[in-house]
Protein backbone atom coordinates (compact mmCIF):
# COMPACT_ATOMS: atom_id res chain seq x y z
CA UNK A 1 0.00 0.00 0.00
CA UNK A 2 1.34 3.44 -0.95
CA UNK A 3 2.25 5.93 1.74
CA UNK A 4 -0.32 8.69 2.19
CA UNK A 5 0.63 12.04 0.70
CA UNK A 6 0.40 15.19 2.79
CA UNK A 7 0.45 18.89 2.07
CA UNK A 8 1.95 20.31 5.24
CA UNK A 9 0.41 23.49 6.58
CA UNK A 10 2.62 26.20 8.01
CA UNK A 11 0.80 25.93 11.34
CA UNK A 12 2.22 22.44 11.86
CA UNK A 13 5.80 23.54 11.19
CA UNK A 14 5.45 26.61 13.42
CA UNK A 15 4.54 24.35 16.33
CA UNK A 16 7.96 22.68 16.08
CA UNK A 17 9.61 25.90 17.24
CA UNK A 18 7.50 27.20 20.11
CA UNK A 19 6.77 25.53 23.44
CA UNK A 20 3.47 27.40 23.85
CA UNK A 21 1.85 25.82 20.76
CA UNK A 22 -1.14 23.75 21.93
CA UNK A 23 -0.60 20.93 19.43
CA UNK A 24 3.18 20.86 19.69
CA UNK A 25 3.48 17.16 20.61
CA UNK A 26 1.34 16.15 17.64
CA UNK A 27 3.36 18.45 15.38
CA UNK A 28 6.60 16.87 16.60
CA UNK A 29 5.16 13.44 15.75
CA UNK A 30 4.52 14.73 12.21
CA UNK A 31 8.12 15.94 12.01
CA UNK A 32 9.37 12.51 13.10
CA UNK A 33 7.27 10.84 10.39
CA UNK A 34 8.39 13.41 7.85
CA UNK A 35 12.02 12.55 8.59
CA UNK A 36 11.24 8.88 7.87
CA UNK A 37 9.18 9.57 4.73
CA UNK A 38 10.09 12.98 3.27
CA UNK A 39 8.82 11.86 -0.14
CA UNK A 40 5.26 11.91 1.27
CA UNK A 41 5.25 15.61 2.23
CA UNK A 42 4.72 18.64 0.01
CA UNK A 43 4.33 22.39 0.44
CA UNK A 44 3.48 25.25 -1.91
CA UNK A 45 6.09 28.01 -2.39
CA UNK A 46 3.98 30.26 -0.19
CA UNK A 47 4.80 28.03 2.81
CA UNK A 48 8.25 29.59 3.24
CA UNK A 49 7.03 33.19 3.13
CA UNK A 50 4.34 32.44 5.66
CA UNK A 51 6.77 30.50 7.88
CA UNK A 52 9.36 33.29 7.84
CA UNK A 53 6.68 35.79 8.82
CA UNK A 54 5.33 33.73 11.72
CA UNK A 55 8.77 32.76 13.03
CA UNK A 56 9.82 36.41 13.03
CA UNK A 57 6.59 37.62 14.64
CA UNK A 58 6.49 34.97 17.36
CA UNK A 59 10.19 35.43 18.18
CA UNK A 60 9.91 39.22 18.69
CA UNK A 61 11.40 39.86 15.22
CA UNK A 62 14.54 37.79 15.86
CA UNK A 63 15.96 37.53 12.32
CA UNK A 64 18.58 34.98 13.34
CA UNK A 65 15.96 32.70 14.87
CA UNK A 66 13.73 32.95 11.78
CA UNK A 67 16.66 32.28 9.45
CA UNK A 68 17.80 29.24 11.46
CA UNK A 69 14.24 27.92 11.51
CA UNK A 70 13.95 28.22 7.75
CA UNK A 71 17.33 26.51 7.31
CA UNK A 72 16.18 23.59 9.48
CA UNK A 73 12.99 23.20 7.47
CA UNK A 74 14.88 23.29 4.17
CA UNK A 75 17.05 20.37 5.31
CA UNK A 76 14.03 18.13 5.96
CA UNK A 77 13.51 17.35 2.29
CA UNK A 78 9.93 18.52 1.95
CA UNK A 79 9.13 18.92 -1.73
CA UNK A 80 8.10 22.41 -2.78
CA UNK A 81 5.50 22.42 -5.52
CA UNK A 82 4.18 25.07 -7.85
CA UNK A 83 0.45 25.23 -8.41
CA UNK A 84 -0.78 23.92 -11.74
CA UNK A 85 -3.09 26.03 -13.87
CA UNK A 86 -5.98 23.82 -12.74
CA UNK A 87 -5.08 24.41 -9.09
CA UNK A 88 -4.74 28.16 -9.61
CA UNK A 89 -8.19 28.30 -11.17
CA UNK A 90 -9.59 26.22 -8.28
CA UNK A 91 -8.50 28.96 -5.86
CA UNK A 92 -11.58 30.98 -6.81
CA UNK A 93 -13.89 28.18 -5.70
CA UNK A 94 -12.02 27.56 -2.45
CA UNK A 95 -11.78 31.22 -1.44
CA UNK A 96 -15.43 31.74 -2.33
CA UNK A 97 -16.20 28.76 -0.09
CA UNK A 98 -14.78 30.46 2.99
CA UNK A 99 -11.05 29.67 2.99
CA UNK A 100 -8.40 32.36 3.13
CA UNK A 101 -6.16 32.67 0.10
CA UNK A 102 -3.34 31.09 2.09
CA UNK A 103 -5.40 28.09 3.19
CA UNK A 104 -6.94 27.69 -0.24
CA UNK A 105 -3.44 27.47 -1.73
CA UNK A 106 -2.64 24.46 0.45
CA UNK A 107 -6.01 22.84 -0.27
CA UNK A 108 -5.81 23.15 -4.06
CA UNK A 109 -2.27 21.77 -3.99
CA UNK A 110 -3.53 18.78 -2.00
CA UNK A 111 -6.36 18.31 -4.47
CA UNK A 112 -3.96 18.52 -7.41
CA UNK A 113 -1.57 15.96 -5.89
CA UNK A 114 -4.20 13.53 -4.64
CA UNK A 115 -2.99 14.34 -1.14
CA UNK A 116 -4.57 15.67 2.05
CA UNK A 117 -3.87 18.96 3.77
CA UNK A 118 -2.53 18.51 7.30
CA UNK A 119 -3.27 21.64 9.33
CA UNK A 120 -3.39 22.88 12.90
CA UNK A 121 -6.45 24.97 12.03
CA UNK A 122 -9.47 22.75 12.76
CA UNK A 123 -11.93 25.39 11.53
CA UNK A 124 -10.23 25.72 8.15
CA UNK A 125 -9.98 21.93 7.86
CA UNK A 126 -13.74 21.70 8.40
CA UNK A 127 -14.36 24.30 5.69
CA UNK A 128 -12.07 22.43 3.29
CA UNK A 129 -13.85 19.14 3.99
CA UNK A 130 -12.80 15.75 5.28
CA UNK A 131 -11.87 14.46 1.84
CA UNK A 132 -9.08 17.04 1.52
CA UNK A 133 -8.11 18.13 5.03
CA UNK A 134 -7.08 16.55 8.31
CA UNK A 135 -6.81 18.61 11.49
CA UNK A 136 -3.57 17.96 13.34
CA UNK A 137 -5.39 16.84 16.49
CA UNK A 138 -7.21 14.16 14.47
CA UNK A 139 -3.99 13.09 12.72
CA UNK A 140 -2.38 12.53 16.13
CA UNK A 141 -5.19 10.15 17.18
CA UNK A 142 -4.83 7.85 14.19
Amino acid sequence: MAEPRWVLDTSVAVAWFFLDEPLREAALAVRAELREHPESYFVPHLFYSELAHVLARKSARDARFARQGLALILRLGIRTMSLSERALLALAKRTSGGLSGYDATFVVLAEDLGARWLTGDARAAKVAGRALAVPLAEWARR
